[in-house]
């Protein structure tokens, strides 16, 4: 009768307050976890938004070059502001091949001075109009180059870049590239593992212009699909529009918007809205990133589930163990209350000692309830318990997991010496007193991220939420710590991709300024060795395959000593770990001295390589060597960046080529390889300038080839291209090389002589040129004779500009004509 009051006001407690504390946990972890959700998502965003952002600035980047490469041609431009369109479209439609294939470029225009289009030479056939976009305008008002992303007409997105082209102090017009962008949608997909969808506004756009664009251009198109966005692009083949319209993306708010829970086929998902500016800063796209939560949410619930049956299973037993306790403690109550009753006075003082014993138990009772109670929390976290004396008096069963002692092993232990590292020992030691006296610390009520050290000695980062609660009139500590280990890791890991991915966007900006191939490589090299995630070491090297030939040739090093520089300057195909890498295509790893690293030197220190071959579309053009320490253990994260790299430093170095090429193009005779006569008028003014500032002379002649056209007539016309090319390999044999001989054209040439003492020098040149051109030419089994005619003038003597020492020299040559195979000065006429 008198039992049961006892339970009911025990376990009836307990029950309220296991409930209550189930409730509370969910509550927390539920909110916990949607923070959590929504922290990734807007992270993810805002990275998909700076790599937009670095992708568009590196194409404008690509495309600002390519317009001020392009400027450079002076026929260009002449066309451009003489307004004549068929010259123009001649010479920028092998252009715009070349850069539609190497760069993506889409459009290519040229405007006149008040922006009016002359040419589109990917749509010749339209033209004549008022250009009055947002970046014509920008680079009429600047004066400079200017890029950025534009709406047209018919709802796609283009990159441009217009460039005001000056000549002779005048604007003569503009110059403007354009590069689609849909491809990013798809490369960021991709990167991300989201699915992206970009909407405009129906506000920017014209139906029936917008319905007959996407028509033309073979999409799908439904005006009425959205309410007041229309469908631009998307990484899916077939767009939810239901579920876009159940987001409801809007252009009018300028954050990244977050929308959760949103159900769509049986599916959750999650959606992050972030606005895009034209180049106007003007918001007229929306990219709504889709994100499936349906997989996460489910392993929630089984989660939830799962932590539902272990604290019911836990609470139940507690419960249990309580009422066994309860019941034992009701029976020798009512077995003390019947010896009460039926003893005698003598046994008073037992009964005495038996109440005070029953009253130090309960107390002991009161404070384990006490102290359950204050420590009871989460099961996937360590729960720990300090006393007043430092030492540890709770440690659950997470604990165990997470240091690796069992309760046993740590119950009683000094918690500092046990867990904490060393070197925080002491702090923590030092705030302990003041703990013991007042339960006051700056630790406590924060929650903070440390270090923890588990029974094996490894040190690792913990997330500590520290308490104080006052038991039995003493202070104790409570503490719930979470293992962080792995999302230190992935933060890692991020932070690396960033450093990775700024690394190569500072290697593909190299490649922008008019830099050399050698100094590019260098620059590349230092980026290369730069990368602070892996153990590479300050100095390696960068080598390109030769042309035509199975050896290597190191461009580029850092910090090699000079007996490696001479023994790998020219490196065969196969020969130690660089010929490996050439030869087999792959990369090739040690991290040790073995008898494949053929090339010693006196005084060589243990150590390893990445050997990563540089390849584009299957052709090699180099190696990349990179040192690292002895002993050290690849991974596939770090071949995989390594590769990346060596793929990168392949773009740079083909880009470098083709500007290389161009220029060669550009200045050389395409024949013969001479100087052409853009050069020879370029080499005739720097000739002219040092010989009028160190008082010198300087000789031009002007060659033409005597029965030339004979030889045409008779072998033919590629008979007359070998005579050309074996007369500039003796023209070349005649002279010194700080001269120059270049071909005007047809069979003309001239020759700078620099330097030049006395007129004997400059005839024992015209006689050896004379000399060598009478010899006969084998001609396809048959020898062919021919002469020249040389006419010669003299700076300061017979002028004193590039011109008139040119006209002078062409008038003395047509003397020498007269009887042929003769030279003329000019002075002599």
């Amino acid at each position: 009768m008198h039992s049961y009051p006892l339970k009911k006001r025990i376990i009836l407690p307990l029950l309220i307050a296991g409930v209550v504390l189930f409730g509370t946990g969910t509550y927390l972890v539920n909110n916990l976890e949607v923070r959590q959700k929504q922290h990734s998502v807007v992270q993810q965003a805002e990275s998909l938004r700076l790599h937009l952002d670095s992708m568009l600035d590196s194409k404008a980047e690509v495309m600002e070059a390519s317009l001020r490469f392009i400027a450079q041609d002076k026929r260009l431009v002449a066309a451009l502001q003489t307004g004549d369109r068929k010259t123009l479209l001649a010479l920028s439609a092998p252009i715009y091949e070349r850069l539609r294939r190497q760069s993506n470029i889409t459009h290519f225009y040229f405007h006149d001075a008040h922006r009016v289009n002359l040419l589109r030479t990917h749509q010749p056939a339209r033209f004549g109009d008022l250009i009055n976009r947002h970046t014509a305008l920008g680079a009429e008002k600047s004066a400079a180059v200017f890029s950025g992303i534009e709406l047209g007409p018919l709802g796609t997105f283009t990159l441009r870049s217009v460039l005001p082209v000056v000549n002779n102090g005048k604007l003569a017009g503009y110059l403007e590239l354009g590069q689609e962008i849909d491809n990013l949608i798809q490369d960021a997909s991709s990167m991300f593992n989201a699915e992206l969808f970009m909407l405009v506004d129906k506000q920017h756009l014209v139906q029936h212009d917008w319905e007959a664009g996407m028509k033309m251009l073979g999409r799908a198109y439904d005006w009425n699909a959205l309410t007041a966005s229309v469908l631009m692009s998307q990484s899916l083949p077939d767009a939810p529009v239901s579920l876009l319209n159940q987001i409801g993306a809007t252009q009018s708010h300028p954050d990244i918007q977050i929308r959760s829970d949103i159900d769509f086929q049986n599916q959750s998902y999650w959606a992050a809205i972030i606005p895009m500016n034209d180049a106007a800063d003007h918001q007229v796209t929306t990219l709504v990133m889709l994100h499936d939560m349906t997989p996460l949410n489910a392993q929630s619930r089984a989660d939830f589930i799962l932590f539902t049956a272990l604290f019911t299973a836990i609470g139940l037993g507690i419960l249990g163990l309580f009422y066994l306790i309860l019941v034992r403690i009701e029976k020798q109550m009512a077995s003390s209350r019947k010896q009460l009753i039926d003893e005698s006075q003598a046994r008073e003082a037992m009964q005495n000692r038996f109440i005070l014993e029953l009253q130090d138990e309960h107390a002991k009772l009161h404070e384990s309830e006490e102290k359950f109670e204050k420590i009871s929390a989460s099961a996937q976290d360590a729960i720990i318990c300090m006393d007043n004396d430092g030492n540890i008096s709770f440690w659950n069963a997470a604990a165990e997991t997470i240091f690796g002692y069992t309760q046993q092993e740590a119950l009683g232990k000094n918690l500092h010496q046990l867990i904490v590292p060393e070197r925080f020992r002491e702090a923590h030691l030092k705030s302990f007193p003041a703990f013991r006296e007042t339960g006051r610390g700056a630790a406590l009520g924060k929650t903070l991220e440390l270090a923890g050290i588990r029974r094996d000695g490894t040190e690792f980062p913990v997330e500590i939420a520290l308490s104080a609660s006052l038991i039995a009139g003493k202070w104790n500590g409570i503490g719930v710590l979470r293992d962080i280990s792995e999302r230190k890791q992935a933060q890692h890991e991020i932070e690396q991709a960033l450093h990775v991915q700024r690394v190569l966007d500072s290697i593909l900006n190299i490649s922008l300024p008019p830099l050399t191939l050698k100094e590019v490589l260098l620059k590349a090299l230092d980026a290369v060795l730069s990368i602070p995630a892996f153990s590479i070491q300050d100095k390696g090297a960068i080598f390109l395959a030769i042309k035509g030939k199975q050896e290597l040739e190191m461009v580029a090093q850092r910090n090699l000593p000079d007996a490696l520089l001479q023994s790998c300057a020219l490196l065969p195909f196969g020969r130690c770990l660089c010929g490996r890498a050439a030869a087999t295509r792959e990369i090739v790893f040690f991290n040790h001295l073995n008898e494949q690293h053929e090339i010693r030197h006196e005084g060589i220190q243990p150590h390893g390589h990445y050997c990563i071959p540089i390849m584009s579309d299957g052709q090699l053009l180099g190696v990349l060597n990179t040192y690292v320490d002895a002993g050290h253990i690849s991974n596939k994260n770090e071949t995989k960046v390594l590769k990346t790299v060596a793929d990168t430093l392949a773009v740079v170095i083909e880009r470098k080529l083709s500007e290389e090429k161009l220029q060669q193009m550009a200045h050389n005779d395409p024949l013969t390889g001479l100087p052409n006569r853009s050069l020879f008028h370029d080499r005739l003014e720097q000739g002219l300038s040092m010989a009028q500032r160190h008082q010198q002379e300087l000789a031009v002649m002007f060659l033409d080839l005597d029965h030339f056209k004979e030889i045409n007539d008779t072998f033919g016309h590629d008979m007359g291209d070998v005579l050309l090319k074996e007369t500039a390999n003796r023209l070349l044999a005649c002279v010194r090389k700080s001269d120059t001989v270049a071909r005007m054209g047809g069979d003309e040439f001239t020759v700078i002589l620099t330097e030049t003492t006395n007129t004997e020098s400059i005839e024992h040149v015209a006689k050896n040129i004379l000399n060598a051109l009478m010899q006969p030419f084998e001609l396809n089994g048959t020898t062919g004779n021919v002469g020249c005619s040389i006419g010669i003038a003299l700076y300061p003597k017979h002028g004193k500009d590039s011109e008139t020492l040119l006209k002078n020299a062409d008038t003395a040559m047509y003397q020498a004509k007269v009887t042929r195979n003769t030279y003329r000065f000019y002075d002599d006429l």
